[in-house]
């Protein structure tokens, strides 16, 4: 009776439950992915995120028939939340609809409107179970005007960049059932070239088979390029992988184990084999790769030989220099990780060889004299995790060339129903180096840094969520912009309200203090410190089920040598039809400096997340259109227009645009069939 009045409930509710579930979980993403990109020294691809959850809605999750494992994959849910729900199954039996999920004790419903594209109740037919697939899609992406790299300075000099200014991707993908899947991806970059001149097809070609078998022996096989994670990332972990974001709720890290891989970072994946061996509480996971990468190669002409002095992840081939470095480093990984998992406790350890052809010899400043250098770099780690009702311990050690190591340890507990808090601790030795691996850090480059990292999410009253993290940090060593060992501190607020289902709103706060290198002149170097502070009101409003609104209004601070501020506002509207979508934003902008830069989330096509970071004055509109013109047939198309102030031009070097206008069109197509 009462499982009967519980459903009446939900099903009620679910009348307001509406299209923007996906668009609710694209929000948390970019959240979280605007945290990492202020943190990062280079681009970032974060397309394989957003692949993952696709595919993931395109095959949903059957609750009735799913683990813990399974359920990790949505990110949105903490592991609190993930128990309660195999909990909730197991006491009451099969859940016999979505919308009983409002029943698990601790499952709010947004939470639940982020699941529901992503999981299903009920039994598939054969039809489906025996379904073939596939899906093919192409995007094409340029600017109105052409940047300094192409073009000629004279009839007898060429322009620097060897290929055209279109960027083109186009990707493959076939699934047979759940047991066979295949796919392949094509890109060439902007200045790159493409089938010809040394390019057989495009600059970046990739591709992978997979066999799932679950159930049995042999889990799992992947040939061609993949991805791997395991523990918390200390030791081998090239899926996308947060530190401090948004949700503060969730810091243990989940690893995938294996997965194919579809991006178009050109670095951090395998190429070659692997599998996932289940023996009862044991998994067993081989894999060996063997690829070329990039890199700066020098030649001894006295000794004969040659050495590497920097790896580069750009992988961009334009350029003539650019040109001699693309695949000229052979890179041979090979290992295994050994998964133990009995009831509540899981344990990692493993042991990876990376091997290069060549001699890494970082240059000789100071900074790098821990750095790694040699041709062999071995990894070892184990990573416990236990959950204890409302307490779950976790942590990583891992050992390098057998001298550098690296430790971290996190818990999160759960004290009451509303709130949760997470504390965690890490310690890198100098010399410990980010090499397919990305460990919980302040910085892309950890060697020589600790912290002590807490957070909080805590619910007072209904529909109010408070976040809140700080992290005091320092180094011991030299790094990048700092040349003296340096301390740092970082802490975020945010307040979320969910007024109801057609108003909710944010407001965050966040600051960051370092200490970096003078910008005086001086005999030595002197360290300075210099605070960023930023404050965001976002405001989103659903008219209906077609209609929304976003506001977005943020102002950052830099206070340190010099001072500098920043503000932006923006405004979205969108429209959702049946087979016709669009979406309108407006931006204006007034940032001093580079230190006072914001980063921003802008609307874009399927699979592509655009985080820029805004400067200067101007203004900028982004229109957004799609529309399903027949059956598995969608199109895309993205025009973007940034008009500066007080400017004659655009960025600079090869990349530099003549005038004060940058506009960029994106189109994009994707079959189903």
């Amino acid at each position: 009776m009462k499982r009967a009045i519980i459903l009446v409930i939900t099903l009620s509710i679910a009348a307001t439950i509406h299209a923007q579930d996906v668009e609710g979980v694209r929000k948390l993403i970019a959240d979280m992915i605007e945290q990492l990109a202020e943190q990062q020294q280079m681009d970032i691809d974060y397309e394989e995120m957003v692949n993952d959850l696709i595919n993931l809605s395109q095959n949903p999750i059957d609750l009735n028939n799913t683990n813990k494992e399974e359920l990790e994959t949505l990110f949105f849910l903490s592991d609190f939340q993930i128990e309660n729900i195999l909990f909730y199954q197991y006491n009451n039996g099969p859940i016999m609809g979505i919308y009983e999920l409002q029943a698990v004790e601790d499952l709010d419903r947004q939470t639940m409107q982020h699941m529901l594209p992503f999981v299903r109740v009920g039994e598939i037919d054969e039809k489906r179970k025996n379904y073939t697939n596939y899906r093919l899609l192409s995007r094409l992406q340029t600017w109105v005007q052409t940047p300094e790299g192409y073009l000629s300075k004279s009839d007898t000099i060429p322009p620097a960049y060897a290929g055209s200014k279109i960027r083109w991707l186009t990707k493959g993908r076939v699934n047979i059932s759940d047991k066979w899947l295949a796919g392949y991806t094509l890109e060439k970059d902007p200045g790159e070239t493409s089938f010809g001149n040394g390019v057989p097809l495009a600059d970046f070609t990739s591709g992978f088979i997979q066999w799932n078998n679950n159930n049995k022996t042999i889990k799992k096989v992947v040939i061609g390029d993949y991805r791997l994670s395991f523990g918390q990332g200390l030791g081998i972990w090239t899926d996308m992988a947060f530190s401090k974001s948004t949700e503060t709720a969730q810091l243990r890290r989940r690893s995938k184990g294996v997965n194919n891989y579809t991006s178009v970072n050109e670095s951090s994946f395998f190429r070659g084999i692997t599998t996932e061996l289940d023996f009862h509480d044991f998994r067993f996971t081989p894999f060996l790769s063997y690829k070329s990468i990039d890199g700066s190669v020098h030649a001894d002409s006295l000794l004969d030989e040659q050495s590497i002095s920097s790896i580069q992840e750009t992988g961009y081939h334009r350029t003539q220099s650019e040109l001699n470095n693309r695949h000229a480093i052979g890179e041979t990984i090979w290992g295994t990780n050994v998964k133990w998992t009995h009831h509540l406790l899981s344990i990692d350890a493993g042991y990876a060889q990376w091997n290069i052809d060549k001699e890494w010899q970082p240059d000789n400043h100071l900074k790098n004299k821990y750095r790694f250098s040699g041709k062999k770099f071995e990894t070892i780690w184990m990573s416990p995790s236990v959950f204890l009702g409302r307490l779950n311990l976790f942590g990583e050690l891992a050992f390098q060339n057998y001298k550098d190591w690296g430790v971290y340890q996190g818990l999160t507990y759960k004290p009451g129903s509303d709130i949760i808090t997470s504390l965690a601790y890490r310690k890198y030795s100098r010399g410990y180096t980010a090499l397919m691996n990305q460990p919980f850090a302040e910085s892309s480059v950890p060697g020589g840094e600790s912290g002590i990292y807490a957070s909080f999410q805590f619910k007072p009253i209904a529909r109010w969520t408070i976040k809140a993290y700080a992290d005091l940090f320092n180094y011991s060593w030299l790094r990048y912009n700092a040349y003296a060992p340096s301390n740092g501190f970082e802490w975020f607020l945010q307040l979320d309200h969910q007024v109801n289902w057609q108003h909710s709103f944010y407001i965050r706060f966040k600051s960051t203090s370092k200490e970096i290198n003078s910008s005086q002149t001086t005999s030595m170097y002197e360290l300075t410190d210099y605070t960023k502070k930023s404050l965001r009101l976002y405001y989103d409003f659903s008219l209906d089920e077609q209609w929304q609104l976003h506001t977005q209004t943020e102002h950052s601070f830099y206070n340190g040598d010099d001072n500098f501020t920043g503000w932006m506002v923006l405004q979205d509207i969108i429209w959702r039809g049946k087979k016709v979508g669009a979406s309108f934003r407006y931006t204006l902008f007034d940032i001093d400096d580079y230190n006072s830069r914001i980063y921003s989330y802008e609307p874009d096509v399927l699979y592509a997340f655009t985080i820029p970071s805004y400067q200067y004055q101007g203004a900028k509109v982004i229109i957004n259109a799609n529309v399903k013109a027949i059956k598995g047939l969608r199109i895309w198309c993205r025009l973007s227009h940034t008009m500066y102030r007080n400017k004659e031009s655009i960025s600079s070097g090869y990349q530099e645009v003549k005038g004060n206008k940058l506009t960029e069109i994106k189109f994009q197509v994707q079959y189903l069939f």
